[in-house]
């Protein structure tokens, strides 16, 4: 049976608890690059508002009528030349009320 001096035990685990860091930091750098590659593997299908992925017929502006502490929602149907008005109801409610649209056919003579 050999015996190994007091200083030489205490160098060896000093020597181990040094590579600890190091060997969690690699590991927590391993599992970050898994996860970025299987992120780029498993790829989610495209979606797409409208169907087709055709351009968008819809064009949505958001303006502060003069004088008022909210915002109405235009929206703007580009196929049918309709603008609609969507500005908040009652508080109690939390809906959106619409306002009367108008057929810009007709308002600009086309």
């Amino acid at each position: 049976m050999q015996i190994i001096p007091h200083h030489t035990c205490e160098q060896k685990i000093g020597g181990m608890n040094s590579k600890r860091p190091i060997i969690t930091l690699l590991i927590v750098v391993n599992l970050c690059l898994l996860t970025g590659l299987l992120s780029a593997l498993i790829a989610l299908p495209k979606t797409y508002a409208q169907g087709g992925g055709r351009r968008a017929d819809y064009l949505c502006v958001t303006a502060k009528p003069a004088g008022q502490s909210y915002d109405v929602l235009y929206v703007l149907d580009q196929s049918s030349q309709q603008l609609h008005a969507f500005y908040p109801g009652s508080p109690q409610n939390k809906q959106l009320s619409r306002a009367e649209s108008r057929d810009l056919k007709l308002d600009f003579g086309e």
